[in-house]
């Protein structure tokens, strides 16, 4: 059985100018590409985005072939990958992991492996640093972790917060809102 949907993942690094994100969404629409999911930052005078697009073959095809002339005409560094849709094993439950800490390297690495020992997939991140009181450099991070049915909340919890406390870090988790 063929697929009704392809997926195609675009990412984009360039010069940050108004124009990219507009042709971007132009060339999938024109192509027949849905626009699932964007992700955009700007980061010092660069412009990045992710695309994850879906289409029939003929679309995706499409916009797979229009990227290099896109690439020249807007100064972009693009990585075009296929994906499809992840296989659905067992029940999960989506939450939200938010974190806000005295900045410093290691966090990330640090929560991302007490989740990986847990065995809770990291969805999504969004992490940004800024200047606090007393011109303290502050982070603040929210993940969305897929949950097994079969874990233990109250351990969960328990087990977070203890880490959270060993490291120094001031976190809660709660379901995810989409």
């Amino acid at each position: 059985m063929i697929p009704n949907h392809n997926y195609l993942i675009v990412s984009v690094v360039s010069p940050n100018h108004t124009d990219v994100i507009s042709e971007l969404s132009r060339a999938s629409t024109q192509y027949g590409c849905n626009l699932l999911n964007i992700e955009v930052n700007t980061l010092g005078t660069e412009l990045s985005a992710v695309f994850f697009l879906s289409g029939n073959w003929g679309a995706i095809a499409k916009m797979e072939a229009a990227i290099p002339a896109l690439e020249q005409r807007l100064d972009l560094t693009t990585i075009v990958r296929r994906t499809s849709e992840p296989p659905l094993n067992g029940q999960w439950m989506s939450y939200s992991l938010q974190l806000v800490a005295i900045d410093r390297i290691g966090i990330l690495n640090g929560l991302s492996d007490f989740l990986s020992k847990m065995s809770i997939p990291i969805e999504h991140v969004s992490a940004h640093t800024y200047t606090g009181p007393s011109n303290t450099q502050m982070v603040s991070m929210i993940l969305k972790i897929k949950v097994s049915d079969k874990m233990h909340l109250a351990s969960l919890r328990e087990k977070l917060m203890s880490y959270c406390d060993d490291n120094n870090l001031d976190a809660f988790i709660e379901p995810a809102r989409h």
